[in-house]
């Protein structure tokens, strides 16, 4: 979720569209065009340009740029916003360039954290609206069985008072993902922090069975499966 497959200076040519979610962080002051019409930018601004929205940039645009995959961001349209928080935005690009480019040990996991702090340096300026309140009860609810292994999150969605579909789609269409994706995410999640923080049990560090069962998965395997095809290794590899 989140995840960081670029961070840098920015090179794209005018009238572009990427299949990633971009964060532009222009150093000069100019113009985006989308959509048939221009707004003005100032450095210190942060463009955020969800998936396949194609735009242009005058070419002698000076910048970072950092393409996130995966994104779980309820943005929908290109969008303007100062960073007004010392520019957290831009910092957290340069560490993710910095990281993405050298060999700093467990260097995944770093990039996973400045991704989704990325993220939510977005969410929080863009979302004018909280998330609808079937959405946000289905959030809620997630979060509150994270680690529960027999939660049923279809019984759920089906207990509320709306059309399953409906509840499925709109969860999608405000958080990026369905209801499920989103479960196995924040699973996936705290299962890479219980790994690589270094958190153990009263003898010893916690097995791949402790790490399954504290991440709501009953079976070992089953887990290990899910999380070598999330982060590309198994459990064992990434704690190492």
């Amino acid at each position: 979720m989140n995840n960081i497959v670029y961070a840098g200076k920015y090179a794209r040519q005018a009238d572009y569209k990427s299949r990633y979610f971009e964060i532009i962080v222009p150093y000069k002051s100019g113009r985006i065009h989308f959509n048939g019409t221009d707004k003005e930018f100032a450095a210190g601004n942060i463009i955020a340009v969800p998936p396949l929205k194609e735009y242009s940039i005058p070419l002698e645009a000076d910048g970072l740029h950092v393409l996130l995959e995966q994104a779980f961001l309820p943005v929908k349209e290109i969008t303007v916003f100062c960073d007004d928080k010392q520019s957290g935005v831009r910092h957290a690009v340069l560490q993710a360039e910095e990281y993405l480019n050298g060999g700093m040990p467990k260097k995944d996991m770093v990039l996973s954290a400045l991704g989704n702090l990325i993220a939510s340096y977005v969410t929080a300026y863009c979302t004018k609206a909280e998330f609808s309140p079937v959405v946000e009860l289905v959030r809620t609810d997630i979060a509150g069985n994270i680690s529960n292994p027999t939660y049923a999150l279809d019984d759920y969605i089906k207990k509320l008072p709306l059309n399953y579909d409906y509840v499925r789609k709109l969860f999608k269409k405000e958080v990026g993902v369905t209801p499920h994706e989103f479960l196995v995410a924040q699973r996936m999640e705290l299962a890479a922090s219980i790994l690589s923080g270094g958190i153990s049990n009263k003898y010893s560090n916690y097995s791949v069975s402790q790490v399954a069962e504290a991440c709501g998965f009953s079976e070992p395997l089953y887990f290990s499966r899910v999380f070598k095809k999330y982060y590309g290794v198994s459990p064992t590899e990434f704690k190492k």
